[in-house]
Parts: C-alpha cells; sequence; structure tokens
C-alpha cells in the first residue's frame, strides 16, 4: 500500500488521515480498556486460582508497575527502532500476552504474563498519541487529539462495563482472550497503513534509564502497597520511599550535569509543556482515581449488581462524548485556558455536590453528577492535551509524549492510593465514633428506631449492618472533598500557560 510510504508528517488526505487514524485508535483503544477490564474481574479470578486478597492484587499490580517501566523506555526506543516498528511490536506483544494470560494455569503464571504484558504494550499511548500530532496539522491539533482522546477517556470509562458482561457470561478468562482478535485487527490495519516516522538513533543513556526505572518502581510500589502495609509503620514502605527519592535526585543531577541526558531538558523550557506535565498530574490525582470510587460506592453502599454499577458508571461516557462533540465549538470561542478552567470548574462541582449525598441517593442525581463530571472531564483533557504539545518541536513529541504518559499514570495510581487510605481510615474512624453513641440507655436512638428490639441478636445485627453503611457513606464523601480540593488546588496553575494561536 502506497500509504505506508508517505513521509510521516504527509501530507495527506482525508481518506488517508481516516484510514490512519481508525487503526491507530484501536491500537491505543486496547491498551486503555485493558487497564479497567480487569478490575472486575478480579473476585473471579480470586476463586478460581485460589489466591489470597493480597496475592490477587498483583496481577494489577505488575501490569503498572511494568507499563511504567516500558513507558520510560518509549522515547528511546521510538527514535532507535522507528515508531512504526515500535508500535507494531507493542501490537504484537499486547495480544500474544493476551492469549498467555488467558490460558494461565496458576496465579504465579497469570502475575508473570501480565507483567509482560504491562512492559510490551506500554509504547500504544504515548506513540499513537506522537502519530496523531504527526499525521494531522498544527491547526487541526485539538481535533486530532479531540479524536485521540476518546479512546483514551472512554476506554477507562467502558472498561468496567465490558469486564463486567465478559466476566458474568463467559468467565474471567476471556476478558483476556477478547483481546486477541481486535490485537490482530489493529496490527493488520497498523501494518497497511501507517508510515515510518524519523529515526534518529543515538545511545542510550544507562544511568539516568537506570535511576528513573528504579525510582518509579519504588513509588509505584510503595504506593501500591502503602495502606496493605500500614504505611509509615512498615519498614518496607519507609525503604521503598528512601529508594525512590534518592534515585530520582540522582536521576535529577545526572540529567543537568551529562552531555546527553536519558530526557532533554530543553524540553522543560517551553512553558505550556511544563505546565502541561503539572496539570496532568492534576488530571491523574483528581479524575482517574475518581474511576474508582463510584463502582465501589455502587456496589458497597447501595447493593448494585456488577453489570447494574458498570452500566451506571458508563453514564460518565456520555458526558465525555458531549464535551468531545462540542469540543470544536467551544475552542472556536474560548481560549484553551478558559475550557480547561471550565473541566475543573465541571469536576470540582460534581465532587461537591457529591459530597452531600446519603446511602438512599437517588439514581438520577447519581447519573446527572457522573455525567458532569465525564463532561469535565472530557473537556479538560482534549484541551489540556492539545495545549501541552501545541508549541512542542516536533523533534520532542515522541519524548514528550512518554513523559505525558508516565506522570498522567503517576498522578492516577498516587490519587487512587489517597483515595484507598482515606477510605478505609475514616471508615473505621467513623464506625468507632457512631458506635460509642450506640447503648441501651440511648432513649432518643430508641424512640427513632422502635422497631428494632437491641435486647436481640437481629435487631443488633440490623443495628451493626446501618453503623457499617453509615460509616463507610461518610468515608467516601471524605474522598469526595479530597477531589475538590484537588480540583481547587489546579485552578491556579491553568494560567501559567501561555497564549496560543
Amino acid at each position: 500500500m502506497q500509504l505506508r510510504k508517505k513521509s510521516a508528517h504527509g501530507p495527506f488526505n482525508t481518506a488517508e488521515l481516516t484510514i490512519i487514524t481508525a487503526t491507530v485508535l484501536m491500537a491505543s483503544l486496547l491498551h486503555a480498556l485493558n487497564m479497567t477490564t480487569a478490575y472486575v474481574a478480579l473476585p473471579s479470578i480470586q476463586g478460581n486460582l485460589s489466591a489470597g486478597p493480597d496475592q490477587v492484587g498483583w496481577i494489577i499490580t505488575t501490569f503498572v508497575v511494568a507499563s511504567a517501566v516500558g513507558t520510560i523506555l518509549t522515547g528511546w526506543l521510538g527514535t532507535q527502532l522507528g515508531r512504526r516498528r515500535v508500535f507494531l511490536g507493542a501490537i504484537a506483544g499486547f495480544t500474544l500476552t493476551s492469549a498467555l494470560c488467558g490460558w494461565a494455569t496458576s496465579l504465579e503464571e497469570l502475575v508473570f504474563y501480565r507483567a509482560i504484558q504491562g512492559f510490551v504494550s506500554a509504547p500504544l499511548l504515548p506513540l499513537s498519541q506522537a502519530i496523531m500530532l504527526d499525521i494531522y496539522p498544527r491547526r487541526r491539533h485539538g481535533f486530532a487529539m479531540s479524536i485521540w482522546s476518546m479512546g483514551m477517556i472512554l476506554g477507562p470509562v467502558i472498561g468496567p462495563t465490558v469486564g463486567a458482561m465478559v466476566t458474568e457470561w463467559y468467565g474471567w478468562r476471556y476478558v483476556f482472550l477478547l483481546n486477541i482478535p481486535m490485537g490482530f485487527l489493529a496490527f493488520a490495519g497498523v501494518f497497511l497503513t501507517l508510515p515510518e516516522g524519523v529515526r534518529r538513533p543515538q545511545p542510550l543513556d544507562w544511568i539516568g534509564v537506570t535511576t528513573l526505572i528504579i525510582a518509579v518502581v519504588s513509588l509505584q510500589m510503595m504506593l501500591d502497597r502503602g495502606e496493605r502495609l500500614d504505611w509509615f509503620n512498615s519498614t518496607e514502605i519507609i525503604l521503598e520511599l528512601s529508594v525512590a527519592v534518592i534515585a530520582f535526585y540522582l536521576f535529577v543531577v545526572h540529567s543537568l550535569t551529562h552531555d546527553s541526558p536519558y530526557i532533554n531538558v530543553a524540553i522543560f523550557r517551553d512553558r505550556n509543556f511544563a505546565v502541561g506535565l503539572a496539570l496532568i498530574f492534576m488530571f491523574g490525582v483528581a479524575v482517574f482515581s475518581s474511576l474508582f470510587i463510584l463502582p465501589v460506592f455502587l456496589q458497597k453502599i447501595q447493593d448494585y449488581p456488577v453489570l447494574a454499577a458498570g452500566w451506571m458508571t458508563s453514564v460518565r461516557g456520555v458526558g465525555t462524548m458531549i464535551a468531545m462533540m462540542m469540543g470544536g465549538f467551544l475552542a472556536d470561542r474560548l481560549p484553551p485556558k478558559y475550557l480547561i478552567l471550565i473541566g475543573v470548574v465541571c469536576v470540582g462541582a460534581a465532587n461537591f455536590l457529591m459530597t452531600t449525598w446519603t446511602a438512599d441517593v437517588e439514581n438520577l442525581e447519581i447519573a446527572w453528577l457522573t455525567m458532569l463530571s465525564g463532561f469535565g472531564m472530557g473537556v479538560m483533557w482534549v484541551t489540556l492535551t492539545t495545549v501541552t504539545f501545541s508549541t512542542l518541536a516536533p523533534e520532542f513529541r515522541t519524548e514528550g509524549a512518554a513523559m505525558f504518559a508516565l506522570i498522567r499514570a503517576i498522578g492516577a495510581s498516587l490519587g487512587t492510593s489517597i483515595i484507598v487510605a482515606v477510605i478505609v481510615r475514616s471508615s473505621q474512624i467513623n464506625y468507632i465514633e457512631l458506635r460509642d453513641h450506640i447503648t441501651p440507655f440511648n432513649d432518643p436512638l430508641r424512640d427513632a428506631m422502635p422497631a428494632w428490639d437491641l435486647n436481640t441478636i437481629a435487631g443488633l445485627a440490623s443495628l451493626q449492618k446501618l453503623i457499617v453503611t453509615q460509616a463507610e457513606t461518610i468515608a467516601y464523601l471524605n474522598a469526595f472533598a479530597f477531589l475538590v480540593a484537588v480540583a481547587v488546588a489546579t485552578a491556579p496553575l491553568i494560567f501559567l500557560l501561555r497564549k496560543t494561536r
């Protein structure tokens, strides 16, 4: 096909752009979906492979840590081997490891294959972003990023629903086996259409790469295991934090003093890119961690079945799609910084109103606030992605996209860890405080609940269930309050962005 022999920067006609965009988005959607479909399958995997709660968590941990390592190497691999080869290799590796995960016969095998899958598939998102920026002219980067963002945002949104349906109807193995036909289609489409990018072979800065990998892996391990090990009361957590700080310090010093560091410090002279990294970190904390809260709230507090919780969560995707469709209209009338501010306000306002929820909150209120949050997420993500790369030199796009993905992943991991800590600790504290008010001599309690006989086991059990539910509800409201605080802290950073044409 003549299309793949063209320059990576085109020019391309409308039909060629459509073909390349469709194939690239199909490939990036593989990784975006796989990040979340496995979450809902964990209980089934745990029972089928006879694993404990701590052990089954490694299925997610190893994928996240390995993805972080793979993301670090994406920029160098893209310039060394060419983006086309790395992209095809990532699709092939993802498809093969999906098959291995689906056929795993023990937990150890599944964890090992998930680690390989996370590493080999890490280039899919940053490279797909860099490719979209290359094939579209700069004046259409906003449109390109809105299209690319559909896969990036809608993947995590619809992932829980897809995972719940597949697990419920066919079993957890098909969560992974479903990726095989999609992987074949994506590989064939990219192989036939994607042009090769410019290759700039250069030696790898092993000291910089090694220290950065050690820092990221240690940080991810600390964040994932912190709540389980009681944070800084654990020697392991203190050790992991110490290693992360020392390794990152060595990485920074080395990057500032080495002639050709792994990450070119010149990339940070672009103010929009530097501010964009700070904003995407806050975005990861505030938005991606909120994707974790709602399904758990619905299932634990309101006793939603898995499928129903998945469908309710997917309402967020409706708001995101509305934001995508309105992206061009809004971009023509408002500066980028105000669009990002609108997104932050929508996310913050939705979480603020969620702090007023009770255990009996109505479905309609959950739906419209979730949709409002999804709208803000879509507006902010598309505009932020566009403005971050709006003034960045083309030769830095692959490296910049890899760093953009890495910072977002770290923010999402940090935010999720904080949310889990807030929910767990707040639930315990709230339960103790509520329990202290429950005594046989509390006349207002007896008057409010005359149907309960506190002298019977059934009455005490019903009362305890209510106390636990209320304690956990307050904990989730505290988590929503934390997300509001993050949104407020993000707003001032937006005004540091430079105006772009």
